[in-house]
């Protein structure tokens, strides 16, 4: 069976009871070996310190072969059992502790060979079922004789506790593990019982119940960043289907007006028999409408594909005088058909760095916006001004697009770069707008190069159009 089988509540059980089962086998295995040396270690000072004094007796004389009555007398005052061996030549015992035959199988031990070695240190021997400690200690008599202290010390039943130790843990750790296993869950499951109702909770909030929120716990833990975490993305997925339900709805409303106006024009143009001229003013009506339609779908093209990122964007220093000046150019005689005036002013050596294209563009949505929101031309009077201005402000590069227009209320200044939004038609001299996407597309080209762009009241009226793209 797969872990996907399994609930994150299940896995965290397991491995929880996983992690223990290690700790405590650890854990037992240390104790047993710590209480298993303590028990046989139990005598090993006494031993050393036996041997020690043993050792002093025997260097009372130069040689031990022949033990003096006074050293016989002073060996037997020790309660420990003591044997002497001999290690040069062949071995032999030369003293035997007057109580060695009280230690069960004291005196088998002191007849095995591996017992003559010239070894020191504590072992431990088993012997007709009994435990017998034994200390060795080599030492070397003036006279140059070698030999061999041993200390021998009867343990006592150590094998019963450590027997019963064993079953102990044995029997407890199953019991602890399943114990740790129920605790677990359950603290997994009042844990995760908060997550189990935002599941349940955010399943139920569809693209129709975007305004509904999770209940954000009292106690601001994990989970409470979690659920206000799902808050947040709810919100901002609720921000994204209305602004792609109003997208929709004035994209529908834009395209569906040309549209109208075809059909309208075409069954007019059905309705009976006209001359070649008529033909020829319904078809001039039509493609009007038809490149009103290629413009509405051109711009929502283009904004759909900066929405995704999928606009080639480059970034390289460019002249935002010489493209002032060369709009201003370009859009001269067709302004001027209309009475009014273009005219740029630039700073000289301007530089911005970004996409030349882009720039370009910007510059001229916003004086063609400009030029549609200028008053007509009166006789006698000077030709409506749409003034373009470059200059460098600090670090910072500066483009200002003015115009005589009526201006734009203070409430309406932070919606134009909105999509589809539109100032009142009246204020506008043919009473006719446009899709109102232009500055839409003016905003974002805008914001891709890190600026700002804004909008103001010009002295005197009309409107004036600031973008400020930050030097570095």
């Amino acid at each position: 069976m797969s872990s996907r089988s399994f609930s994150f509540r299940a896995r965290l059980a397991i491995a929880y009871s996983g992690i223990l089962v290690v700790i405590l086998a650890l854990f037992g295995v240390v104790l047993y070996l710590l209480v298993r040396t303590q028990m046989l270690s139990h005598h090993d000072g006494e031993l050393a310190e036996t041997a020690a004094a043993v050792e002093a007796v025997l260097a009372e004389h130069a040689d031990c072969a022949q033990l003096t009555a006074a050293q016989i007398q002073a060996l037997n005052r020790y309660s420990k059992l003591v044997l002497f061996h001999s290690a040069g030549g062949s071995p032999e015992v030369f003293y035997r502790s007057p109580d060695l035959d009280s230690v069960p199988g004291a005196r088998e031990l002191a007849a095995r060979p591996q017992l003559l070695e010239e070894q020191a240190g504590f072992r431990t021997y088993e012997e007709n079922g009994y435990q017998v400690r034994v200390y060795s200690a080599p030492y070397r008599s003036r006279a140059g004789r070698h030999g061999v202290v041993r200390v021998m010390e009867r343990m006592g039943d150590v094998e019963l506790p450590l027997r019963n130790l064993r079953l102990g843990l044995l029997l407890l750790a199953p019991a602890a593990i399943a114990g740790s296993v129920l605790v677990t869950w359950s603290l997994a499951r009042r844990a995760l019982a908060p997550v189990v109702e935002v599941t349940a909770l955010a399943r139920e909030i569809e693209a129709t119940q975007l305004s509904r929120r999770l209940p954000v716990p009292a106690v601001k833990d994990e989970i409470g960043r979690l659920v206000e975490t799902f808050n947040q993305m709810i919100a901002r997925l609720e921000s994204s289907f209305e602004a792609m339900k109003r997208f929709t709805a004035d994209a529908s409303h834009e395209l569906r007006s040309p549209l109208t106006n075809v059909k309208s024009t075409v069954e007019l143009a059905l309705d009976r028999p006209r001359d070649a001229a008529e033909y020829r003013a319904a078809l001039a009506s039509v493609w009007e409408e038809a490149e009103r339609l290629r413009r509405i779908v051109e711009d929502l093209l283009l904004l759909a594909r900066a929405d995704s990122g999928r606009l080639p964007f480059e970034r390289e220093p460019v002249r935002l005088d010489v493209i002032g000046m060369e709009v201003a150019e370009s859009f001269g005689p067709r302004a001027a058909e209309s009475g009014i005036r273009v005219e740029a002013e630039g700073e000289p050596g301007v530089v911005v760095a970004g996409d030349e294209r882009w720039l370009r563009q910007l510059v001229q949505n916003l004086v063609e916006n400009a030029v549609r929101f200028s008053p007509a031309a009166v006789p006698g009077k000077p030709a409506p001004l749409v003034a373009i201005r470059v200059r460098s402000d600090g670090g910072d590069a500066l483009l200002v697009v003015e115009d005589e227009g009526p201006g734009i209320p203070e409430e309406e200044r932070e919606r134009i770069f909105e999509r589809f939004y539109r100032v009142d038609a009246s204020r506008h001299r043919d009473a006719v707008t446009g899709a109102g996407l232009g500055l839409a597309i003016c905003a974002w080209i805008v914001e891709a190069h890190g600026g700002t762009i804004g909008a103001s009241e010009r002295p005197g009226g009309g409107t004036v159009i600031l973008v400020r793209f930050l030097g570095g």
